[in-house]
């Protein structure tokens, strides 16, 4: 506790200090320099709880986020731009940066690493590029990979989905960084209420989010059901 409250006067946590070095040594020569001055404008750091799985970055003036005069990477879309795996206490860790607009936005870390943003690392971390930043944008969210299970879904439910909910598909699922992995949410009931994918690390099944409060709990019975309102199983007690 002592050690986050240091974060009042320090922008970035020993963890966040690591990782961005770590993807600045993997990014193409050409970029480092713009990387460089983003890192430098970022003026807020939001760690969601209670695990810090997700780690967002801002550019804040006048209290309103402002990147203007801020060099940007010629690619604008969203996309993922590395990943870093590290260990901490013996412990494999996991974190993707991903760019919006042109700059640097957050990372998405498995497992949580709240218990160990101070803690030196076990060994060097392995990073690698994953989308090159200085390519030409397509003006779209790269597509995400979603499970036969849910296409096959979509394919019997091609109308409108039913008062409340809203479908995903490759081209509009998002991800979701939780204490236990990084999951795609593939369907939404009132912005409360979730139908998952866990991506990393990978699962065979669907996963329900009843509240953004709660746990995801792995599906044992029909999607039909879960959407329908009706009582539905998961391989959890209840």
């Amino acid at each position: 506790m002592i050690r986050e409250l240091s974060l009042l006067w320090k922008r970035f946590s020993p963890l966040e200090q690591r990782l961005l070095l770590a993807v600045r040594q993997v990014l193409p020569p050409a970029a480092v320099l713009t990387f460089d001055a983003q890192v430098a404008a970022i003026t807020r750091v939001q760690r969601l709880p209670p695990s810090w799985s997700e780690i967002d970055f801002y550019c804040m003036r006048r209290g309103k986020v402002n990147w203007l005069g801020v060099p940007l990477f010629p690619c604008t879309d969203e996309f993922r731009l590395a990943e870093v795996s590290f260990r901490v206490r013996s412990k494999g860790y996991k974190a993707t940066l991903s760019n919006i607009r042109g700059h640097i936005f957050d990372f998405a870390i498995t497992p949580g690493p709240r218990g160990v943003a101070f803690e030196p690392w076990d060994t060097d971390p392995i990073a690698r590029l994953v989308s090159d930043p200085l390519r030409t944008p397509t003006g779209r969210k790269e597509p995400e990979m979603i499970p036969a299970m849910w296409r096959d879904f979509l394919d019997r439910h091609p109308g409108p989905p039913p008062a409340g909910w809203t479908f995903n598909n490759e081209a509009t699922a998002y991800r979701l960084a939780l204490e236990d992995g990084v999951y795609l949410i593939l369907a939404e009931r009132d912005g409360s209420a979730f139908i998952l994918y866990r991506v990393d690390p990978p699962a065979s099944g669907l996963f329900y989010l009843p509240h953004y409060d709660c746990n995801p709990e792995e599906l044992a019975g029909d999607v039909e059901s879960v959407v329908a309102g009706q009582n539905y199983r998961t391989d959890s007690p209840k």
